[in-house]
């Protein structure tokens, strides 16, 4: 460690952190300042009266001889894998030691994990701990938040916050949080938020418990945005010669808008925080919707044969393989094939989907019981459950109690013998259905989260070979803290090709098309009866980790031919859209069309949909971003499905220069339609 003179300070080729003074850091970087205030209860009293400010704090704790009052100093800083490292102490209180770690990233990202340790002999409460803060300086301010519900996650949403409002975000399930709404927000000054203009401060939390964010216009006319785990509704208590870390929080400006703010996330975490982020992702045929629970071995060739047959390359076993699992009221727990339905276990499965050129899959819950299980009988007080209570069951289940060691070890020994054991799975979807309750204790709102990390963590370094997707009821758990585990999240269970366009729009704010599942169904869809075409739903699901989710062996000749083509095309377009730079160009929350644009640099596509037309609006004009000026692109609209093209342009060469200007014409023809347009430079 080397140390840092006065004042603390550390330099990147790319911009600095200093510590400013006993309550403030700031972040230089070519996107502006972020200055961040992490300033306790106490220090909120004696500091913001003269800053003018309203008393907001980060830090509140509660000292076992009842008082309050925490006044740290900086004791030492130092600079340590490229982080600068601050340690401070309240005279007052020796032995209760705060860590700051402050790190800007390449990207023009800013990291902060505070770490607070007891090294006392009595124990504290922890009432109130933001993972960071921020103090912006603005005429107004929009905040643009990401809300949801089971079946419809990630719905955008942007307010004008009032001088001397709050606007605070949080959720308090424990577990599957991010269905209420991700852990993250957008701020933008003086104006609303947008794509490519406009100063947009991004911040977000890695974590999947509860959590809490506000932003604050106080009544001087500044901005105060805090952003941590939910301590108000359940206090922690941290024991004697205990340590813990906060979630890490993460923050970003642009003085160039949103979009910016995205693409710059983006190579973030597909560089430093998403398993595998730098590579594409294989397109997968899921059998959930296909079958269901009739998972016997016999149907399961079938559907193989055909996946193979179609160009898809991995077959993916949902639910209903496992203990005597009919439906869903019975066997989690019992991770063991149903004899009845797989009366040779899993290896015949993956040899023969190994035959068919084939990777294999399987869907796990391990997280969860059910009463009718061997597991419950065995173990009924390893469910989360009030003495004296009969425990709350959703969905027929119950939550086992991760903050017990022994039965995490149970839940990683168990997914990790079911991998070592079957060396053909190198494909798990890890899901959790339901939220927590019946918490026995306060602190176990964070434990289990911590727990949870544990067991991916441990299960990710005994196999390393396997990809692992996130799914929690859809996009439960679809937050950054879960992507430092997960190669890919399951967005959501609605799987309406019509519905997907808001809740990808919203996602692609803080997810790389890599790392969001997006699954072509049957027509009409499962859960909204709509109707679409074999293309609306690819050309929906390209904007993603492309894959299926229905039974091939229902396809029409026509229809097989149709999704072969499409599928050898989505692979040949899979590495320009997964690996690509994101331009959102027509938003659908602002009307019946949406359309992105990616881009390798070299060669872009160009997705657009629509929803409604009405006859007397059949044409529109996409606007067009992330080309290169000086260069000439051929337009090639890609596997139309309507009698005429419909971008009058196709074949024809325009510079980049006359497309960002001008825009590209589609004429639309019908209600919900899609064009895939391919602009490769000529010059």
């Amino acid at each position: 460690m080397d140390a840092i003179s006065s004042p603390h300070r550390i330099e990147y080729p790319y911009g600095s952190i200093e510590w400013a003074n006993a309550c403030a850091t700031v972040l230089h970087c070519e996107t502006g300042c972020i200055h961040g205030e992490y300033l306790t209860d106490y220090q909120s009293r004696t500091a913001y009266p003269r800053l003018h400010l309203s008393g907001e704090y980060a830090l509140q704790l509660l000292f076992a001889d009842g008082s309050m009052g925490f006044n740290p100093q900086l004791k030492d800083s130092c600079s340590q894998n490229g982080e600068l490292v601050l340690t401070l102490e309240d005279p007052r209180h020796p032995g209760i030691i705060l860590t700051l770690s402050l790190q800007l990233h390449e990207e023009g990202v800013f990291t902060q994990q505070v770490t607070l340790k007891n090294s006392t002999s009595s124990q504290l409460q922890i009432l109130r701990a933001h993972s960071a803060t921020a103090l912006m300086q603005g005429h107004s301010y929009h905040a643009t938040t990401f809300r949801g519900v089971w079946a419809g996650e990630h719905i955008m949403q942007q307010q004008e916050v009032k001088r001397g409002n709050t606007l605070s975000v949080s959720s308090c399930t424990g577990i599957k949080t991010s269905q209420e709404g991700t852990p993250g927000i957008i701020i933008a000054t003086d104006t609303p938020a947008h794509e490519e203009f406009g100063h947009s401060l991004l911040a977000a939390l890695e974590w999947s418990g509860n959590y809490d964010i506000s932003f604050t216009h106080n009544a001087q006319g500044q901005g105060l945005l805090g952003l941590g785990h939910d301590f108000a509704r359940a206090p922690y208590t941290l024991a004697a010669g205990q340590t813990l870390a906060l979630p890490r929080a993460l923050m970003l400006n642009s003085l160039q808008g949103k979009g910016d703010a995205t693409r710059r996330l983006h190579r973030y975490l597909r560089r430093c925080i998403i398993p595998r982020g730098l590579e594409q992702r294989p397109c997968l045929l899921n059998s959930w919707e296909g079958v269901h629970f009739d998972v016997e071995e016999p149907t399961l060739r079938a559907m193989m044969q055909r996946t193979s047959e179609l160009g898809i390359e991995m077959f993916v076993l949902d639910d209903g393989w496992f203990g005597r699992r009919k439906d869903d009221t019975t066997s989690l727990g019992d991770w063991q094939p149903d004899t009845e339905k797989l009366p040779q276990g899993l290896q015949p499965l993956t040899d023969y989907a190994s035959a068919q050129g084939l990777k294999f899959g399987i869907w796990v819950e391990p997280e969860m019981v059910c009463p009718d299980s061997e597991l419950f009988r065995a173990h009924p007080d390893w469910a989360l459950q009030l003495p004296g209570l009969t425990p709350t069951e959703q969905r027929r289940q119950l939550v086992l109690n991760l903050a017990r060691v022994d039965v995490q070890d149970f839940v990683l020994n168990t997914v990790s013998d079911l991998l070592s054991t079957n060396p053909g799975i190198s494909y798990v979807k890890w899901d959790c259905n339901r939220m927590m309750t019946d918490a026995p204790h306060p602190n176990i709102y964070f434990d289990y989260i911590c727990a949870y990390y544990r067991i991916m963590r441990e299960l990710r370094q005994r196999h390393p070979q396997v990809i692992f997707q996130c799914c929690s009821a859809g996009g439960g758990r679809m937050d950054l803290g879960a992507a430092q585990f997960h190669e890919e999240f399951w967005l959501s269970d609605n799987t309406d090709a019509h519905d997907r366009l808001c809740m990808q729009w919203s996602a692609n704010h803080f997810f790389p098309a890599n790392a969001v599942g997006a699954h072509v169904t049957a027509s009409p869809n499962l859960y909204t009866g709509r109707r679409t075409s074999l293309k609306f739903r690819f050309d929906v699901a390209l904007a993603g980790r492309l894959g299926f989710e229905l039974d091939p062996r229902t396809l029409s000749a026509e229809e097989a031919q149709e999704l072969s083509e499409r599928l050898a095309l989505a692979k040949e377009l899979r590495p320009i859209v997964q690996l690509g730079e994101l331009y959102r160009l027509v938003s659908p929350y602002e009307g019946p069309d949406c359309a992105l644009l990616y881009t390798d640099g070299r060669q872009a596509l160009l997705l657009a949909y629509t929803t409604e037309r009405t006859f007397t609006n059949q044409h529109t004009r996409i606007p067009v971003r992330g080309l290169s000026a000086g260069k000439r692109y051929r337009i090639e609209e890609l596997l139309p499905d309507s009698p005429r093209p419909l971008c009058p342009l196709g074949g024809t060469e325009l510079s980049g220069a006359e497309l960002m200007s001008k825009g590209i014409p589609i004429h639309w023809s019908r209600p919900l339609q899609s064009v895939c347009i391919r602009l490769t430079p000529t010059t």
